[in-house]
């Protein structure tokens, strides 16, 4: 018989038991609605994920399109190039599994014994995986393959790091045309917000200024996509198979208007060390045949890795040069003498002024107007049109400008190319000039408090006062000399696709009248004639053996007590234009002694006198 307490024992044993039996079967319970629910309830939502564990979904980028220039030699093209990346949805979920990634990549080294990984770069880059899960997150861009070797080497011990290629934009002339050319780079957090960019996603590179920015999308081709098997670590082992990949579409090539050997010698003409610009157009339809902008820079930069490239944007955007400014579009300028063949073309219009007609004020040195004494440069006598544009007397031109008003003046100028209204250059950046009337004076020197006054014309008659581009000058100066209409200036010739299949030709299209009466057309292009070929013109140092050069000089006052700027607008053959080529250099001195000369260099390489040209 069991005493008092060893029953209290076998009781307390048995409710043991029971409440281990009765855990077991809770436990199991749990286990088995826990299996129940994965199994059939969430069965589709966890195949999904297993899936997106196992596949991955890669965007193949197209290869973006070449620029080459009028004659098919390359002037962009693409490069390889490899990126050390974070795939977020192979990270592991753990915030301290992922520190010890971190500090793992911080202590990889390169074979100079200096750390390939910047820690405050990817410290950022492990915060965007926290949101960002179906791209990778570039954490070495442009890696050298020393560098690629090395991450391999670490591969089993880094998963959700990997090794990406892509392909970078490449310009083997580094800082030819480079404003013609543009760069490519990473989208912006502010351009992704515009609605022009809807179809772009950051990380994208994109076009930034000139060709690249103008014709991104012709560049971009169609991405293609791929669906690949992933291992554990998030390296691909294979594509999947049964599903079709579907390749990009590579972007189209830029055929353009760019003659390289004529942008090689201009860009040799101009020292990098000098503010200027050069526009050389094709007055027949408008076509770009080479364009300077001085200083110049290299767009290489934005194609290195990013350490690098910041510097290079840092050195580049602090420059008080302003190399970033393409001054051939958006350098405003007043235009000195040049702008006197519109005031003659003006007064010759209008019958104010003829071949055969004289001032009674010869030119002996200035010109009184009331209380004020106009100086001219020089003494030039008694001139009529032609004399005084050979000589580019200013007492003739203060004169005229008071017979013909600015109005006349100012619808001419429009006619063939100046004035408030852009030309239409297919890149971006391009500036409209100014030319001033009472109504407009007024406005933009109301907080001057300056009001216009009639002897505001002296100095605008001789183009001080006014403001143009480099590229308005070129196509004045060639407009006025076909006397057939202005074209619109433009870069893109053609387009091809990757097989060499034209998709788009640029149509030539008149956007101003350009055209004058047959005489006034024959007394300014004597006179051009006259400024380089008569032994007294002021742009005798531009003239060329054999070929018929017309043109006009310039220099531009901006800052009392500074060089003027030096001016050289001038076209050939004169009588068969071909070519215009217009010159500033910046606080330089006389356009015939400065820009003639630099003009003449590449009308001599245009004709193919190379040899006459070195001289």
């Amino acid at each position: 018989m069991l005493s008092m307490s060893d029953n209290d024992s076998v009781q307390t044993r048995n409710w043991n038991v029971l409440v281990f039996m009765a855990g077991v079967v809770i436990l199991f319970t749990i286990l088995l609605v826990r299996l129940f629910s994965l199994q059939y309830l969430n069965y589709d939502e966890n195949f999904q994920r297993s899936e997106n564990n196992r596949l991955r979904r890669v965007v193949l980028v197209a290869e973006r399109g070449f620029i080459y220039d009028r004659n098919g030699e390359v002037l962009v093209r693409n490069r390889p190039s490899y990126q050390i990346a974070l795939q977020a949805m192979h990270l592991p979920r753990k915030d301290s599994a992922r520190a010890i990634i971190f500090n793992r990549l911080l202590q990889i080294v390169d074979k100079n014994g200096e750390r390939m990984f910047d820690s405050l770069s990817l410290d950022t880059a492990f915060q965007r995986a926290h949101w960002i899960k179906n791209r990778p997150i570039r954490i070495l861009e442009d890696a050298s393959p020393e560098q690629v070797a090395i991450i391999e080497e670490h591969s089993s011990e880094l998963p959700g790091v990997t090794t990406l290629i892509e392909s970078r934009r490449e310009y083997p002339y580094g800082t030819l045309a480079s404003h013609v050319l543009g760069y490519t780079s990473e989208i912006s957090e502010e351009q992704l917000k515009l609605p022009e960019f809807a179809d772009y996603s950051q990380g994208d590179r994109i076009g930034q200024k000139g060709l690249e920015q103008h014709y991104d999308s012709e560049f971009r081709g169609k991405n293609g996509l791929k669906l690949v098997e992933v291992n554990a670590m998030g390296r691909e082992v294979g594509l999947v198979r049964g599903v079709e990949s579907e390749p990009p579409v590579p972007g189209l090539h830029l055929v353009s208007t760019i003659d390289l050997k004529l942008q090689k010698v201009a860009e040799e003409a101009i020292a990098d060390s000098v503010k200027g610009a050069l526009v050389a157009i094709d007055p027949r339809n408008g076509e770009i045949l080479a364009m300077v902008s001085s200083p110049r820079l290299d767009p290489n930069i934005f194609s290195l890795k990013k350490r690098e490239r910041n510097k290079g944007w840092a050195q580049v955007a602090l420059d008080s040069m302003r190399p970033l400014t393409n001054r051939a579009i958006s350098g405003t300028y007043p235009p000195a003498s040049v702008f006197k063949l519109v005031t003659a073309g003006a007064g010759l219009e209008s019958g104010i002024l003829s071949e055969t007609k004289y001032y009674p004020k010869s030119c002996t040195g200035g010109y009184q107007f009331g209380s004020r004494y106009q100086k001219c440069w020089g003494v030039h006598g008694n001139l009529n049109v032609v004399h005084a544009l050979r000589l580019s007397c200013d007492v003739f031109f203060y004169q005229a400008g008071l017979d013909i008003d600015m109005a006349r003046i100012n619808e001419f100028g429009r006619r063939f190319g100046y004035g408030e209204q852009p030309l239409g250059i297919d890149i971006p950046g391009e500036k409209s000039g100014w030319l001033p009337d009472s109504v407009s004076f007024n406005e933009r020197n109301k907080r001057l408090g300056w009001r216009w006054a009639r002897g505001l014309i002296l100095n605008l008659s001789i183009g001080q006062g006014q403001l143009v581009t480099p590229l308005q000058q070129a196509t004045f100066i060639g407009s006025l000399a076909t006397n057939k209409g202005v074209y619109r200036p433009h870069l893109m010739k053609e387009l091809r696709d990757y097989k060499g299949n034209v998709v788009k030709e640029f149509e030539p299209e008149i956007v101003r009248p350009g055209k004058m009466k047959p005489e006034t057309h024959r007394i300014l292009l004597a006179a051009m004639d006259s400024v380089v070929n008569h032994p007294g013109g002021t742009g005798k140092r531009g003239a060329l053996p054999g070929i018929r050069v017309g043109a006009k000089t310039g220099s531009g006052e901006w800052k009392k007590g500074e060089k003027t700027h030096a001016w050289y607008a001038a076209v050939a053959p004169l009588y068969d234009p071909q070519i215009a080529v217009a010159v500033i250099l910046e606080a330089a001195g006389g356009g015939g002694a400065k820009a003639a000369p630099i003009a003449r260099k590449v009308m001599m390489a245009y004709f193919g006198l190379e040899e006459e040209a070195k001289k």
